[in-house]
């Protein structure tokens, strides 16, 4: 169809985006988010969003800092570690081995025993590079919205970066789909968008 929408007729321009370099610690993001939740809430004029995008140092985009990043990097890396070891001694018969395995497993989530506000001192200098999500540009500007939908659900990817000539300059969100969504069905619905 020639007049159907594409994804750079939808997609928030990147610049609109915050963004903290990747060696910044967590405290960096928290107060960015902070600020772009309140001017939200706020209804101040302008365009903020609850992503940050990493940068290097060269200010190329390596990855993400979401509130689920954001909230993920609290849980400490000994805990974020696989326990099949354990499971496997578990089903041995040797009862030394599955205690050393249980006293281990203990040991590394000793930290759910501590309060919220224990935890949240404890990790707040988390390295933004231990807890980002990495990102890839997987739309072009040209491609369609059935595209970027079964993009999105593909490779379960809820913000992906859009890019003109290798370089980012947009991001669709799952908001940017739904406003399309109304703006097609929200009068047959009887939904005023």
């Amino acid at each position: 169809m020639e007049n159907e929408k594409r994804v750079k007729d939808i997609m928030n321009p990147i610049e609109e985006y915050s963004t903290v370099d990747v060696e910044a610690h967590l405290c960096e993001a928290l107060s960015i988010l902070k600020k772009n939740h309140e001017n939200i809430k706020s209804c101040a004029v302008g365009t903020f969003h609850k992503t940050i995008f990493v940068t290097d140092a060269s200010k190329n985009i390596i990855g993400k800092l979401s509130m689920y990043d954001l909230i993920r990097g609290l849980v400490p890396e000994s805990a974020k570690k696989p326990a099949l070891r354990a499971y496997r001694a578990i089903l041995s018969s040797r009862a030394e081995a599955v205690a050393d395995e249980v006293g281990e497993i203990q040991k590394r989530f000793k930290w759910l025993d501590n309060t919220f506000f224990d935890l949240v001192k404890q990790e707040v200098n988390t390295k933004i590079k231990d807890c980002m999500s990495p990102v890839q540009a997987i739309l072009k500007e040209e491609d369609t919205l059935n595209w970027a939908i079964y993009s999105m659900f593909r490779v379960n990817e809820r913000e992906p970066l859009v890019v003109r000539d290798g370089k980012i300059v947009g991001v669709i969100n799952l908001m940017n789909i739904f406003g399309e969504l109304l703006d097609i069905v929200g009068p047959e619905c009887n939904v005023n968008w």
